[in-house]
């Protein structure tokens, strides 16, 4: 007899380093489409996987959310367990839960954060996943002017012109925190969604200023007048997708914190 298709809420942990990103692509290798192949695996060809966004090439994930579709009788803990031994090694199921039929990772998603880890010394061990910036930075100035840019802001100057051709360049910024550990230089951000390499271009002109070559004057007219920043694009090894958000009052208590930890260092 056929069954209905049921929807599951993954949350999932990922190197980024071999990927082009979430999106699934015909001519490379992305998270997206290791997970549709490893769930055709498993239930067979007509399967669904979305994410809650797009992520740069790179990019890695602590806990970003997928909803997966597919006729199964298996429980949430066994297609946990069943696609974590399918999946590459370098892509890791954290959670699975039952969902309902109208759960949408992307579409339901009101609030996403991002991570990024710059190191102040070479690392051997955290190379693949930091920026590494021997420069004294300031993160008193870093911390001003990441707080110009809380708020509904035109964001053209921190993106490819390509990219808001189909997408508003509006973006509600909800927080935009930095902290500091004795090898370490962290930045989260926190907002409504983020265009194409958004994040890393923030975290290029914040280290700029933390070297004293921009100043926090100047990244409040990159929010009034469009300039290129491309020159200040950071590397991707640093930046990780922190996670998503779908109820308000879970966003608001995240906002409340003020802890700020790294990813693996």
């Amino acid at each position: 007899m056929q069954t209905h298709p049921k929807r599951f809420k993954l949350t999932l942990e990922f190197d980024g380093g071999r990927y082009s990103g979430w999106q699934k692509q015909d001519d490379a290798k992305s998270i997206q489409g290791s997970m549709l192949k490893a769930a055709a695996a498993l239930f067979g060809p007509e399967v669904d996987v979305q994410g809650s966004g797009r992520t740069d090439t790179g990019v890695h994930g602590l806990r970003f959310t997928a909803h997966l579709e597919a006729q199964t009788e298996l429980s949430p803990a066994e297609i946990g367990t069943r696609l974590n031994e399918i999946l590459p090694k370098d892509i890791a199921i954290l959670e699975c839960k039952r969902a309902g039929a109208r759960f949408h990772a992307r579409h339901n998603c009101i609030g996403r954060s991002y991570l990024y880890q710059i190191a102040k010394r070479k690392s051997a061990l955290g190379r693949n996943f930091v920026w590494q910036v021997e420069d004294g930075l300031h993160t008193g100035f870093m911390q001003e002017a990441a707080t110009t840019l809380v708020g509904m802001h035109d964001f053209t100057s921190f993106t490819d012109r390509q990219a808001i051709k189909k997408k508003s360049p509006l973006v509600m910024v909800n927080k935009a925190q930095i902290a500091e550990t004795e090898d370490l230089v962290l930045f989260r951000i926190v907002g409504s969604h983020f265009l194409w390499k958004m994040v890393r271009r923030i975290v290029g002109v914040l280290v700029e200023v933390g070297k004293g070559e921009l100043t926090v004057g100047e990244v409040s007219r990159f929010l009034e007048e469009p300039v290129v920043l491309k020159e200040y694009t950071a590397p991707s090894q640093g930046l990780f997708f922190e996670r998503a958000f779908y109820d308000q009052e879970e966003l608001d208590g995240f906002l409340a914190e003020e802890t700020l930890r790294s990813a693996f260092l």
